[in-house]
């Protein structure tokens, strides 16, 4: 019996050792999911005039978006703690530029801003974010609806834009043939299937009665498997920047934490997960301590350390949490 323990034993090792030889030939590459870019510290506003002090105006609204961006908070650009921030505002310009249209891009030290959220405690969501596929359609009752495109114009359209854009969420509309045949029902027109070709982490389906920013408007925003419901022409925008936030913004200095992941069965697994643990904003490291034949010891750098993580990884879903581990060390199952 000594010996048959013995042999599963050392069969167990030489498969952790082959997974381990794989797995530093695989590196340790950052996120594969469908994370977009945005330019949370670069602001367009309205410049009314030529003079210092709307220059400066501009510069402190400016600003005010850019915390709502590097927050996640739709309230920071009005909270008072960021108060001693706004009122240093031009501080932190690092260029500006003025447009035909009397318009003012800024941008702002973005470093400098982040270690002053960092240092004063407050939330920090990183510039890589979801993409949210929305599939808005307008009509009536008693006439056909039509889906909104990439290129419409309207005021509906160009204020859930606006929106968007001042909470740094990035917004992918179907194109003009594909709203067309979603419009008529064809073939392959499913929205949830467009959008995850298109590489969209979130569905956005809505309806308005009219075409205009005071519309009447319906969201089902669906997110990693949930749904939920919301009315109002920005609402749909403005709950899922609130539900992305919860999830990847965190406050607090950068702490070391370790976690362990049982289930991982192949190389593919392990990629998932390890690119699925890089891809929250405020994990900045991402390394393997340990392997057995049952899970992977994980080493991570994080901001706002297991607390922070548990609550992201409890609103994600995509593991489960289960008993601790040696020491208390938090465990985490891979989901099915």
């Amino acid at each position: 019996m000594a010996q048959n323990d013995s042999a599963i034993r050392l069969k167990g090792w030489r498969l952790a050792a082959v997974f381990w030889l794989t797995i530093a030939a695989l590196g340790c590459g950052r996120s594969a999911f469908a994370m977009v870019h945005v330019e949370v510290f670069q602001v367009t506003v309205p410049l009314p005039d030529r003079s210092n002090a709307a220059q400066g105006a501009a510069f402190e609204a400016a600003l005010r978006v850019a915390l709502v961006r590097a927050t996640g908070s739709a309230r920071a650009g009005e909270d008072a703690a960021f108060a001693p921030l706004l009122g240093n505002a031009r501080r932190y310009v690092q260029q500006y530029r003025t447009t035909a249209d009397n318009q003012l891009v800024v941008t702002f030290d973005g470093a400098a801003i982040e270690r002053w959220l960092t240092q004063n405690g407050q939330p920090l969501w990183g510039r890589d974010r979801p993409s949210t596929y929305v599939w808005l359609s307008v009509g009536t009752n008693g006439q056909p609806s039509t889906i909104l495109a990439a290129d419409d114009t309207s005021e509906l359209k160009t204020a859930i834009d606006a929106e968007a854009m001042r909470r740094g969420i990035p917004l992918v509309w179907p194109s003009a043939d594909t709203a067309a045949a979603g419009a008529t029902s064809a073939p392959g027109a499913n929205p949830a299937d467009i959008g995850h070709r298109l590489g969209a982490e979130a569905l956005l389906v809505g309806h308005a009665n009219a075409n205009v920013a005071g519309a009447a408007l319906r969201w089902t925003l669906q997110f990693q498997g949930n749904s939920s419901e919301f009315s109002g022409v920005l609402e749909g925008v403005d709950h899922a920047a609130d539900l992305y936030a919860g999830i990847y913004a965190a406050s607090g200095s950068l702490a070391p934490v370790d976690i362990e992941v049982a289930g991982v069965q192949d190389v593919k697994q392990y990629a998932a997960v390890q690119n699925y643990l890089a891809s929250f904003s405020f994990v900045s490291v991402v390394g393997v301590s340990a392997l057995s034949t049952d899970g992977i010891r994980f080493h991570l750098l994080t901001r706002g350390g297991i607390e922070a993580l548990q609550h992201a990884i409890a609103l994600n879903g995509r593991l489960q949490s289960i008993a601790p581990g040696e020491n208390g060390i938090a465990r985490f199952q891979v989901g099915p």
